[in-house]
């Protein structure tokens, strides 16, 4: 047992856990054979204050309106100083979840299995990217778990896309839920939450950019909010950083280890970066393993550091971003970077997309029709 509290008798049982509320509206949607319906019904349904649409199977009604209500120890005044911290520092989150987030949780061989078998995030790692970092705007926008923002409805799409992987994947004739828990089970929700909450502030702070004590804790914050949406346990949906901290690290504990799974996935990344960013060879590898470290980076085999670039990032992890710092102490100048940055975040991901929004979907079976 860690000082924190968080066992190995609790998270076993959390492997066998999945999520009642989703879990039931899914399998309604299916046995109903509504599935193709459903998506296209919630294809537009983006907005917080946009009204639930009618003609929903009853379970599916009754999921989004319990999960559209935010805990009553949400805090406002916490949510509003944790979305500043995305324009200040919106590159460099982007660069975490690419390089640090998505490898960290690929070098876990169970979830891995899961995301190979449905096939989601090997068919196109810019569509993971730009989903994942278009529900991170949806979420650290302004007010955006609040009655007009999209981040509540993005998180709950992606709530039921972890169900239909539930779903699908359960019936699949080589699950075995014995040694692999049931697919994205509590344990693994729990541990990708942390891959946000986590590790960015642990990122940021590898890249040179230590975070204010207060704005760690806002942005933790908003995170432990959405993890209630997304439907992780209370158990295991930590109240503070340094709780959460340990979560992480304890889950990376009991799930790292060398699979075929998470090499394919990672793989898939350092291609990315290879052949579609417009950046030497080298920068990928090397980023991935200052991120994650060496131990976590030759489990996915992760190509060997470039010399130069190493050298470089230690010589500036952070140029060109000096105004962060500066915008913990001049409070004006921080609104006004936030402001800036959320901008030019929000129309990249537009421009990156043929000026859509990348739309999270509920899908009709573990492969999506092409976008």
């Amino acid at each position: 047992m860690t000082a924190n509290g968080w066992t190995n008798e609790l998270l076993d049982r959390m492997r066998t856990t999945g999520d009642p509320l989703a879990d039931e509206a899914i399998a309604e949607t299916y046995q109903l054979g509504q599935q193709e319906q459903v998506r296209q019904t919630l294809l537009g349904f983006g907005r917080n204050s946009d009204a639930v649409p009618g003609g929903l199977p009853p379970k599916l009604q009754q999921y989004f309106e319990e999960s559209a209500v935010l805990p009553a120890w949400a805090d406002r005044a916490q949510l509003e100083r944790g979305h500043d911290l995305l324009g200040r520092y919106q590159p460099l989150i982007a660069t975490i979840l690419l390089c640090g987030s998505l490898p960290l949780c690929y070098t876990c061989g169970n979830g891995a299995e899961v995301l190979v078998r449905s096939q989601r995030l090997t068919s196109g790692v810019f569509r993971r990217l730009a989903e994942t970092s278009q529900f991170v705007v949806d979420v650290l926008d302004n007010d955006g778990l609040g009655p007009s923002g999209r981040g509540l409805r993005s998180a709950q799409k992606i709530r039921l896309l972890h169900a239909t992987m539930r779903y699908h994947v359960s019936q699949l004739g080589d699950w075995d839920a014995a040694r692999l828990g049931v697919p994205v089970n509590q344990e693994d929700l729990a541990g990708t939450l942390m891959s946000f909450s986590v590790a960015i502030p642990r990122g940021l702070a590898k890249l040179g950019v230590e975070l204010l004590p207060e704005d760690r804790d806002a942005y933790f914050h908003v995170w432990r909010v959405v993890g209630h949406v997304l439907g992780v346990h209370e158990q295991l949906n930590a109240v503070k950083f340094g709780d959460g901290s340990a979560l992480a690290d304890v889950i990376v504990g009991r799930q790292q280890r060398a699979s075929d799974a998470g090499t394919v996935l990672t793989k898939g990344v350092v291609d990315f970066i290879r052949e579609m960013l417009p950046v030497p060879p080298g920068v990928g590898p090397t980023l991935i393993r200052h991120l994650i470290g060496d131990q976590s980076a030759d489990l996915v085999k992760v190509p060997p550091a470039d010399g130069l670039t190493k050298l470089g990032l230690g010589a500036a992890a952070v140029p060109g971003f000096g105004y962060g710092k500066a915008g913990d102490t001049v409070p004006v100048l921080a609104q006004t970077a936030s402001q800036l940055g959320l901008l030019l975040f929000k129309e990249g991901l537009k421009l990156t997309n043929k000026g859509r929004r990348r739309e999270w979907q509920v899908p009709t079976g573990l492969t999506d029709a092409p976008a």
